[in-house]
């Protein structure tokens, strides 16, 4: 479903090419240096690079909702134009891309700033990215974080990406206010089913993994709680505490095959009662 659709971006005409030193989100720092090791001694000098963005870190928002009767799982992503991956086809890759790049589907995501500090500096971060992209608010009460984060190029760069989940009301989008740039004033929004994503995800037709990780999390976080709901509905039915305790018991009590008697004297009805019956004789 399109919530926003995408301003469709057919090129790139490059106009200058800038300085790498000049002003910017990212910073390119190289070394020379030597490891240490714990039982003493060092390693000879090796040079690396690695590049920080402002804020360090970013965090992924998945916006989810539930759709029709049967409740299908739906994600809200971003879907517009990357420069960068649009200049990939100048490169000499070793796999030839089925595709040029003029749009690609990712999650919800922004750069933490400076000052966005502690879980919920991020969770607050994470709001106001969702509303400056998307238009969305999230519901009351239905903020669901979906486990540590993770380094998505740790080979290269500092960054840390944090996940968060929302779940919100896709009838009440408003205009997104945007950061002023022009891929994301481009940019449009859609709603995927969930297991259609991961199934694009393993195609290759989405290639964010902030997406792929994000939503098999969710799935099973959605499922955890499902769990815990139906457990708690149990207990509520079957006497609360007095359950807990008969099942704690029985869980420690040895087995007994209390069939076993049942078993037998059934057999042994069924030998009194029924008539005997021959096999045909050929």
């Amino acid at each position: 479903m399109v919530i926003r659709p995408q301003r469709p971006v057919a090129g790139l005409r490059i106009l200058e090419r800038l300085p790498a030193s000049g002003p910017g989100f990212l910073v390119l720092e190289r070394y020379r240096a030597k490891n240490l090791y714990r039982g003493g001694g060092a390693s000879r000098p090796y040079r690396f690079e690695v590049l920080h963005r402002r804020g360090v870190d970013a965090v992924a928002i998945l916006p989810f909702y539930f759709e029709g009767r049967r409740r299908r799982l739906m994600v809200v992503c971003k879907i517009g134009f990357r420069p960068g991956l649009y200049l990939r086809s100048r490169l000499p890759l070793p796999v030839r891309d089925r595709r040029r790049y003029t749009s690609v589907i990712e999650a919800v995501a922004g750069s933490l700033e400076p000052g966005d500090r502690g879980e919920s500096g991020i969770t607050s971060r994470a709001r106001d990215e969702l509303m400056e992209e998307t238009g969305l608010r999230p519901l009351p009460h239905r903020r669901l974080r979906l486990g540590g984060g993770f380094f998505p190029s740790h080979g290269q760069s500092t960054e840390k990406i944090h996940l968060r989940a929302f779940e919100i009301d896709p009838g009440s989008a408003r205009q997104a206010q945007g950061d002023g740039s022009v891929n994301e004033a481009d940019a449009g929004t859609i709603a995927i089913a969930a297991s259609r994503i991961l199934l694009m995800c393993r195609a290759g037709r989405i290639e964010d993994p902030k997406l792929e990780v994000g939503v098999t999390r969710l799935l099973r976080c959605l499922s955890e709680e499902a769990d815990r709901r139906r457990r708690s509905t149990v207990r509520r039915r079957t006497g609360g505490a007095h359950f807990c305790r008969m099942w704690r018991h029985a869980a420690a009590t040895p087995f007994i095959d209390l069939t076993a008697g049942i078993r037998r004297k059934t057999k042994e009805n069924a030998h009194s009662t029924l008539p005997r019956v021959n096999s045909p004789q050929g």
